[in-house]
């Protein structure tokens, strides 16, 4: 997953994995 590309862009891959892996 991509860096800052989740919920909030301001976090790191934390953010992206919350939003496209669960």
């Amino acid at each position: 997953h991509l860096n800052g590309s989740g919920l909030n862009g301001t976090l790191p891959d934390f953010s992206s994995m919350t939003a496209l892996e669960v």
